[in-house]
């Protein structure tokens, strides 16, 4: 069995890439029921989840205020957000470390991209504070606004190296029986 190719996975949103134009540019998109039997599939979708979250963030920092959307925002970043950085760092990183060649450098990645995680939680928590102090207020600060697109900038740049990079050494490096851990392990977080 092959994996799916990357390009494959962007039919779940029906878009084909990350142009929000004519649906709610407010919304994250839902998971699709049983992506996470593809394991690398439902991880692709959430990094297109995170981007979409990156998308409010910037609305957010452009001076645009949608106050279901935000509450929505925050839901997403408490929630899946944290959830998915752990899903990498509990079971993708340390499979990729035992099935990965030399070759691929993937030490030299993983770290780079758990470095970039600690600083995903902290700036996850400066923006869900700017958040809920934003809900309560219904605007935000010149420096509030700062903040939530360094934070949404941020988000695109890890995105683009996993994406890039990341995904395709996993599809190559792990098998059928792999990928089935790497679900059931998923799967075990979320229970």
């Amino acid at each position: 069995m092959t994996a799916p190719n990357t390009t494959d996975v962007h039919s779940f949103s029906g878009k084909g890439d990350n142009k929000r134009t004519g649906d709610n540019p407010w919304a994250i998109e839902p998971m699709p029921a049983g992506l996470i039997d593809s394991p690398l599939d439902f991880i692709f979708a959430e990094h297109h989840r995170q981007r979409e979250a990156a998308s409010i963030l910037t609305l957010l920092a452009d001076g645009e205020f949608d106050l279901k959307g935000v509450k929505s925002l925050l839901a997403f970043l408490e929630t899946d957000f944290a959830l998915h950085i752990g899903d990498e760092e509990l079971a993708l990183f340390p499979m990729l470390r035992e099935h990965c060649l030399p070759e691929d450098n993937v030490e030299r990645i993983l770290a780079r991209l758990v470095d970039e995680h600690r600083e995903d939680e902290a700036s996850l928590e400066t923006a869900t504070a700017i958040l809920v102090k934003g809900v309560s207020d219904k605007q935000l600060g010149v420096n509030d606004k700062r903040r939530l697109r360094m934070f949404a900038e941020h988000i695109r740049q890890h995105l683009a190296l996993e994406n890039g990079v990341l995904l395709p050494i996993a599809r190559v490096r792990l098998r059928e029986n792999e990928l089935g851990i790497l679900a059931d392990l998923l799967k075990a977080r979320r229970l």
